[in-house]
C-alpha cells in the first residue's frame, strides 16, 4: 500500500513599504533549496500553526520586521503536485503594507541580501524556478490588483 501525498503548506508575502517598494530576498549561498534565487518573506507553516500568524512568525524570523496579523491581505494561493517526492504543496500569498519608508531589514541566515524594488517591477523577479510565484504574479498584474493597493 503507498504512503500517500504529504500536504506542505508555505505562506509568503509582498511586504511593501509606504511608498509601494516591495522586499524582495536573496537566499543565502547555503540554503539547501534554490540558493541565491529571489525570495519573498515567508515559510513553512508548522503543525497546529495557522497560515497568517505563520506568516507574521517567519516575516520576523527572516527579516525583523514585525507586522500585523491584521494588516495581512490573502491575495492568491495555489496547489502543487511534486510527484518526484509525493508532496502536495498549498501556497498563499499574501500582501502586507508598512508604514515606514524602506525600513531596515535585519536578515536571518537563511538569507544573504535583500532590496525594496518598486512594486511595478513585479513582473521583472525571476520566477522560473517556483512556478506559482509566476502564476501569483500575473495573476496580480493581469487583474490589476498591484494598482489597487
Amino acid at each position: 500500500m503507498s504512503k500517500g501525498v504529504t500536504i506542505i503548506t508555505v505562506s509568503k508575502a509582498i511586504v511593501l513599504d509606504k511608498n509601494n517598494k516591495m522586499l524582495v530576498l536573496v537566499r543565502s549561498s547555503t540554503h539547501p533549496t534554490l540558493a541565491g534565487h529571489a525570495d519573498l518573506p515567508g515559510g513553512l507553516i508548522d503543525d497546529g500553526e495557522e497560515p497568517g500568524q505563520a506568516l507574521v512568525r517567519e516575516i520576523q524570523e527572516e527579516t525583523g520586521l514585525v507586522v500585523s496579523f491584521s494588516d495581512l491581505k490573502l491575495v492568491y494561493s495555489g496547489t502543487e503536485l511534486h510527484e518526484a517526492s509525493q508532496a502536495s504543496y498549498v501556497r498563499l500569498l499574501y500582501i502586507v503594507k508598512l508604514q515606514d519608508s524602506e525600513p531596515k531589514v535585519t536578515l536571518s541566515f537563511e538569507h544573504d541580501g535583500s532590496h525594496w524594488n518598486p512594486i511595478t517591477e513585479l513582473a521583472k523577479i525571476e520566477t522560473d524556478y517556483i512556478p506559482f510565484y509566476a502564476q501569483a504574479f500575473d495573476y496580480l498584474i493581469n487583474n490589476q490588483i498591484i494598482e489597487l493597493l
